[in-house]
């Protein structure tokens, strides 16, 4: 079908098919499971995942304030997300923003923001799937605390290979009954799927509640100090410390500056990025969109600045905060003297249950809550995802088989089996050394042999913070550009006059953190590597950190642009006129 110069006829069909059937409530628990995930036992786990010094300053540590600091800044980006989606209601959020507000490279710009995007989250799906069955582990420690019994005890051992790893065939095993289970979620009607992801993350928000109140409580550090040797083979918190404070984990108050802090916001991003999906989904909330998705994106937010400040610093506190920066930095491999205690992360329900093991019912029932959060991001990003999708389809980004809309599911189906399979694809990937097999071994580097050639965890998360740079960054432009590029579209637009101010602030901040979190220390470590001597090439710290295999996202993207504009143009389409127009509702 050619393109001409009505609307009508510009793209792949005139109406979307999505249905306005998400209420602001539904909108608020989506961006909620979005942005949660692990982090609701996990949080404290993360305070050294940026390995910077952690001090404590008027209360809260430099991740709380980190946390208090980017949430402040999120608030401008949930007013830009606002004001823009009360003039372009439609799914496929900053995508149909930067192809339609950009001049002339709009498009590309829009489609290498939304596939980097789209790679990221199936990363941190691969990264939660794992986190879920941790989280299953832990459960079961827990209940081993409080029994005594050796099957909870060697809980350590269920869906895991030797010596703990949650990988190979037992790894994969887990994934696939998970994938599975997200299918039946996500393959239900669209307002049914909704109502099931507000009830179980109400659920879940109820377990971190309960967590918060009776840990604040009943745990003490004096308690945890006595029982950790006791379940985890004679280890201290004193060791921890000690091994935390000689491996430059330790801090006296935070740094602000911005070469230091910015490494920690980075981590702050990660556990945020989720909160301003509804936007994405705007296309099917019905009622007063601006409204809707600005009481969702302001609720995800206050939620996530709680949960990361108040929340884990106030109870890391109870349980001694330079132990738990060192308990998380034995999880990650930043040091193994002392060995990780229990085997296991230092999540919430756990350590409380060192603490008060009598109360092992009521950490059960956390920790059940803390395993369902992985699990309830996984189907909400394969919806997101599905959107954006659909929201290329009609562009004619992808073929119009993305698009194509169920009448049972209100949803595009295509779209929603596609992002599974790559989900799975991302699970062969974590679990076998499919890589390695293909000669692609260097981009999954591992000095431990049962890992290597395989997707890691910290790799997965730091390709995850990278490849969403554009999505963070291309907001704030977009506010800086359209009331000069598209003010037919902004003109009743809220907060207009203010979009500019409010684009130039963001995109300060995000390119600040961005410079000095991600390409600063990427040019340093590769100036580094290629100087006389250096112990490690420079391909090896690229392969190593997942930069590599981010440049290969972004280059496999431009490649797929390219490829589906030629065949645009093979056609007879003339894609330009499409942009100055909003996608159909």
């Amino acid at each position: 079908m050619a393109a001409g110069t009505g609307g009508r006829t510009l793209f792949t069909r005139q109406s979307s098919g999505l249905v306005r059937e998400v209420s602001v409530l539904n909108a608020l628990f989506f961006n909620t499971a979005a942005f949660v995930g692990g982090g609701l036992g996990w949080y404290p786990v993360f305070y050294s995942l940026a390995f910077v010094p952690i001090g404590t300053f008027a209360g809260f540590t430099t991740y709380g304030w980190a946390a208090i600091i980017v949430g402040a800044f999120c608030v401008l980006l949930a007013l830009i997300f606002a004001s823009l989606t009360s003039v372009m209601p439609r799914s496929g959020g900053d995508y149909v923003f930067t192809s339609r507000i950009v001049p002339r490279i709009g498009p590309f710009v829009g489609w290498l923001e939304s596939w980097t995007l789209a790679f990221a989250s199936l990363a941190i799906i691969a990264f939660e799937v794992p986190i879920f069955v941790r989280n299953l582990q832990i459960t079961g420690r827990v209940i081993g605390i409080g029994t005594d019994i050796g099957f909870f005890k060697d809980a350590n051992g269920w869906f895991a290979e030797q010596p703990g790893y949650v990988t190979g065939l037992p790894g994969f095993i887990a994934a696939v009954i998970v994938l599975a289970l997200i299918a039946v979620i996500v393959f239900q009607p669209t307002r049914r799927f909704h109502r099931i992801i507000t009830w179980l993350a109400a659920l879940g928000l109820g377990a971190g509640l309960v967590m918060f109140v009776v840990g604040m409580i009943a745990i003490t550090p004096e308690n945890f100090a006595a029982n950790l040797p006791k379940y985890a083979d004679g280890i201290t918190v004193d060791q921890l410390v000690k091994a935390g404070i000689d491996n430059g984990f330790k801090a006296d108050g935070i740094n602000l500056d911005p070469a230091v802090f910015s490494f920690i916001a980075g981590i702050v991003f990660l556990n945020y990025i989720g909160f301003q999906y509804s936007a994405y989904i705007s296309g099917e909330v019905r009622g007063n969109v601006r409204r809707g998705i600005l009481i969702a994106l302001l609720g995800a937010l206050a939620i996530g600045v709680f949960m990361n400040s108040v929340y884990t610093d106030f109870i890391s506190a109870r349980l001694g905060i330079d132990g738990q920066v060192a308990w998380g930095a034995s999880y990650w491999g930043f040091f193994s003297d002392p060995p990780l205690p229990l085997g296991q992360p230092n999540s919430m329900p756990l350590t409380a249950a060192i603490a008060a093991p009598g109360l092992w019912p009521i950490w059960t029932l956390v920790s059940l809550g803390v395993t369902l959060f992985p699990f309830l991001l996984c189907p909400v990003y394969i919806v997101f995802l599905s959107r954006v999708q659909l929201a290329w389809s009609l562009d004619r980004q992808v073929p119009e088989w993305f698009g194509e809309v169920s009448e049972r599911l209100r949803a595009p189906a295509n779209a929603i089996f596609a992002a599974l399979v790559l989900a799975g694809v991302f699970a062969l990937l974590q679990n076998f050394p499919v890589l390695k097999m293909v000669g692609l071994g260097a981009l999954a580097p591992s000095a431990d042999p049962l890992l290597d050639g395989k997707l890691n965890l910290v790799s997965t998360l730091w390709f995850s913070i990278l490849a969403a740079g554009l999505t963070w960054i291309m907001p704030g432009i977009n506010a800086l550009l359209v009331r000069r590029t598209r003010p037919d579209l902004v003109r009743d637009a809220p907060f207009s006059r203010w979009l500019p101010l409010l684009g130039l602030i963001w995109v300060v901040f995000a390119v600040t953190l961005y410079w000095f979190a991600g390409i600063k220390p990427i040019l340093d470590a590769v100036a580094g590597a290629l100087a006389p001597g250096a112990e490690e090439t420079a391909l090896g710290y690229l392969n190593r950190t997942g930069i590599t295999f981010t440049l290969l996202i972004f280059g496999v993207g431009v490649v797929v642009y390219v490829i589906q504009w030629v065949a645009n143009r093979s056609r007879g389409i003339d894609t330009s006129l499409m942009y100055h127009e909003i996608p159909p509702d």
